[in-house]
């Protein structure tokens, strides 16, 4: 009897403790897969909350993402933008993780606050780029516009670039992004 007891005692703490996961992000739009540590999603969640803050242009269209974990993963992070879902490699330390996720997150407002075909010219400019880059694909890594434009946003956010380095962002680019954020 006093087994089941505790057993008992220690679900309903692990059942309020999942309560209170999901009433922080409960409005949000944010979910987890079910194998997502709970330490991961402590992180996510609170850059997730830093994410929308700094780009209220955006905030109320970014809602209905996925965030799950990969144990092994070539890169750091993936955006599945038809399952509007976030792959991240776990573990990491939090500061690599925040920034990681903030990239990503940039790739989700991509799809569902769209920066204009003008942004986007301005945006190429900024980066040194050729007129008529391709936003996606087609050179490498650091020449995406894309790229620089999830990296722009992470360094935006974090108010400093992140702890690893990707991209050697131009001033242009972040006031770019800074407008963009604030429907500009």
């Amino acid at each position: 009897m006093r087994r089941v007891g505790v057993g008992a005692a220690v679900l309903i703490g692990a059942g309020v403790a999942i309560a209170a996961l999901a009433a922080a992000t409960s409005g949000t739009g944010l979910r987890f897969t079910d194998g997502t540590p709970e330490d991961l999603r402590a992180v996510a969640s609170h850059t997730w909350q830093r994410f929308a803050d700094a780009v209220p242009a955006c905030a109320d269209r970014l809602g209905g993402l996925t965030i799950g974990v990969a144990w092994e993963l070539p890169d750091r992070a993936r955006y599945e933008p038809e399952q509007a879902q976030v792959l991240i490699r776990a573990p990491g330390t939090a500061p690599n993780l925040e920034a990681t996720l903030l990239h990503e997150f940039a790739h989700h407002a991509e799809r569902r606050c769209a920066p204009s075909p003008a942004f986007r010219r301005r945006f190429t400019a900024a980066a040194g780029l050729p007129v008529g880059t391709p936003w996606r694909g087609g050179a490498p890594w650091d020449r995406i516009p894309s790229e620089r434009f999830a990296e722009a946003v992470t360094t935006y956010v974090l108010g400093h670039p992140p702890p690893h380095v990707m991209v050697h962002l131009r001033p242009g680019e972040l006031r770019a992004v800074a407008a963009w954020a604030h429907g500009g």
